[in-house]
């Protein structure tokens, strides 16, 4: 009678002894696996709990950044935005010595001519009267026209005007000069100023 082949195998383990050899070695096979696969979970459950943690982070991070930030303007240390860059500091004159006016614009004029700088008027014409005595012709910014003559007052610092040429008109002021004492200065109308230069 012919006996199947498996069974053939467990005969034959059966009488060689081995039978337990087998057993004991498939069971800790088994054992081995199922050890390694706790491990596996574990490690993984590890791993899953060290990514939890810094998804955590990432989401508190995350809600600091999208907080709103409440910003306040602190002026200390920083420089007022409405003052000038350059501090001006006013230095008192000495008081003029006595006798010596102050070179200011008057109050009240005469004439308009004594009211306004000798700079602001334009030599337009020179002529002369039928006697010979020379005229010049003068005008201001506004196009108001007026007639000089020798020995007239003009300018807001009580100027003269002391000579007519062919050319010019030399008007002798009083200027304030370093010391606060006032003294003659010459300033020069001329007819065509670009050829004087």
């Amino acid at each position: 009678m012919m006996v199947p082949r498996n069974r053939r195998m467990f005969g034959f383990f059966k009488k060689k002894g081995i039978w337990t050899v087998v057993v004991i070695s498939a069971l800790s096979f088994v054992a081995f696996q199922g050890n390694c696969s706790a491990k596996k979970m574990s490690d993984s459950a590890g791993h899953s709990a060290g990514v939890s943690k810094k998804i955590a982070e990432y989401e508190q991070r995350l809600e600091k950044l999208l907080s709103p930030i409440e910003y306040r303007y602190s002026p200390v240390g920083k420089p007022d935005p409405f003052k000038p860059f350059f501090k001006t500091v006013i230095i008192k004159k000495h008081p003029a010595k006595k006798g010596v006016k102050k070179d200011e614009r008057p109050s009240h004029c005469d004439t308009p001519l004594e009211c306004m700088d000798v700079g602001q008027l334009t030599l337009v014409a020179i002529i002369h009267e039928s006697d010979g005595t020379p005229l010049a012709m003068a005008q201001d910014a506004s196009g108001i026209g007026y007639v000089l003559r020798p020995g007239m007052r003009i300018g807001y610092r009580k100027g003269r005007i002391v000579s007519i040429g062919k050319e010019k008109v030399v008007v002798r002021e009083k200027v304030e000069n370093l010391k606060g004492e006032l003294v003659n200065r010459d300033r020069i109308m001329y007819l065509h100023p670009e050829e004087s230069k």
